[in-house]
């Protein structure tokens, strides 16, 4: 019931910290059929959040034990939204893995009644742009499970996560699904050979979740690659809406392009990264950015009548939605240690202190009586969502504006340099 209730507070927070959201090929996903959903791992636990608002099946996933044991409330959590505990070695030691044999028979069991049940195949969170190396934790629940079950029709789907920045408020997330492997095809082989049929399991699964996985092969060009891929965003997803999308063309044009970089060598790799450093540093010299340069039209009169004509419900919707966003932020700053956590108690947090901050503000104008104030609490989230959008176009108009005012030599150079950098 109060996964129910959650479900689309949850999906209104998720769509106000994304700012565009692609999931694609949600119909690979097998129907009436036991589903293991396999996913990658970037960060704590906004993947699973996203596939369980935006998918129609009600979502079970494992998720590290240690929070679990920690109290009474977390084990609630636990169970109000279907999450099962997992016991890793690294946080419990070798005492709390027999606990693991409870978690598999809740898996057992959910997959016998024809459940999806999401499974973090890397094992460990990672805010990166590449697969790591895959856990055989997935193989062996699934092979387990047939072992109890030997007629379910188990499929795996592997789900590729991706993020543009997920720590970055109103950055993008793409996610697509691949399709299913049938575990079923690997019963034979596990009869004979267990360890060869988890091998072989994990191995396909590898290799499907890598064509979905934006992958850069060297970590110590992250500092250049990213510009780079962002400079093709730039250039490819000009409209801010609509915000919610299945097409796969944005991860794929992406992919695309991580795969260009992970071709290149030697001296044409130094180059690239020479050209990139440069580009960079022209913008910056000229105070712009390359959003700007790219949607520069953008700065109007025109444009800035709109943003004038908005300014007033902006300052409005921001003045009364801000206060719980700002301490669910703080809160993420203050309590967490690593980039993979941040995003996702700052989701979690603005969204449980916002509903208690406007059920709050009901409260009051229902007391008070006055239908000018019940109409303006009934209305503040939409005001707030209004003030987001808008916040977004004025951070664009500004980067237009500084854009628009460069002198023509070095607006002629960037978008000469810019090309070129496209090219290779």
């Amino acid at each position: 019931m109060i996964y129910n209730l959650v479900k689309p507070c949850a999906k209104i927070a998720l769509s106000v910290y994304f700012r565009k959201m692609n999931i694609s090929h949600k119909e690979r996903i097998p129907k009436g059929k036991p589903v293991v959903l396999a996913a990658n791992h970037p960060t704590a636990f906004i993947e699973p959040c996203i596939l369980a608002c935006w998918l129609d099946e009600p979502l079970n996933f494992l998720a590290r034990g240690d929070l679990y044991v920690k109290s009474k409330f977390v084990r609630k959590l636990y169970e109000w939204f279907h999450i099962v505990p997992i016991f890793r070695l690294d946080d419990m030691g070798y005492g709390a893995l027999k606990t693991n044999y409870e978690t598999f028979g809740k898996c057992y069991e959910a997959l016998n009644e024809n459940k999806q049940v999401m499974i973090l195949s890397e094992g460990r969170c990672i805010h990166e742009k590449r697969l790591r190396p895959l856990m055989k934790g997935t193989a062996r629940i699934v092979f387990g499970a047939l072992e109890k079950y030997p007629d379910l029709d188990i499929h795996v789907v592997p789900v590729g996560v991706n993020y543009t920045n997920p720590d970055e408020f109103r950055s993008d997330v793409r996610i697509d699904f691949g399709e299913p492997i049938r575990v079923q095809d690997y019963a034979a082989v596990y009869q004979e050979n267990p360890a060869k049929a988890v091998t072989a399991l994990t191995q396909e699964l590898r290799n499907r979740l890598y064509e979905r996985v934006v992958h850069l092969d060297h970590p110590s060009d992250d500092e250049w690659t990213e510009p780079l891929l962002e400079i093709n965003r730039n250039g490819n997803s000009a409209k801010l809406f609509p915000a919610y999308s299945e097409s796969p063309e944005p991860l794929f044009e992406e992919k695309k392009l991580a795969e260009r970089i992970n071709a290149t060598s030697g001296s044409e790799r130094i180059t690239l990264k020479e050209k990139v450093q440069q580009y960079l540093g022209l913008l910056r010299k000229s105070e712009t950015t390359d959003r700007g340069l790219m949607d520069h039209t953008s700065y109007s009169l025109g444009s800035a009548l709109l943003l004038g004509l908005g300014w007033i419900p902006y300052m409005i919707g921001y003045v009364l939605n801000c206060t719980p966003l700002l301490l669910g932020n703080l809160f993420a700053k203050k309590k967490t240690k690593t980039v993979e956590f941040r995003a996702s108690v700052a989701i979690f947090t603005s969204m449980v202190l916002y509903i208690i901050y406007w059920l709050i503000c009901l409260i009051v104008a229902l007391f008070v009586w006055e239908w000018w104030l019940i109409g303006l609490v009934v209305i503040m989230p939409f005001l707030g969502y209004f003030a987001v959008a808008y916040h977004d176009l004025d951070i664009r108009w500004k980067d237009c504006q500084r854009a628009a005012v460069i002198d023509d030599a070095t607006e002629e150079k960037l978008l000469e340099m810019r090309e070129d950098l496209m090219k290779i």
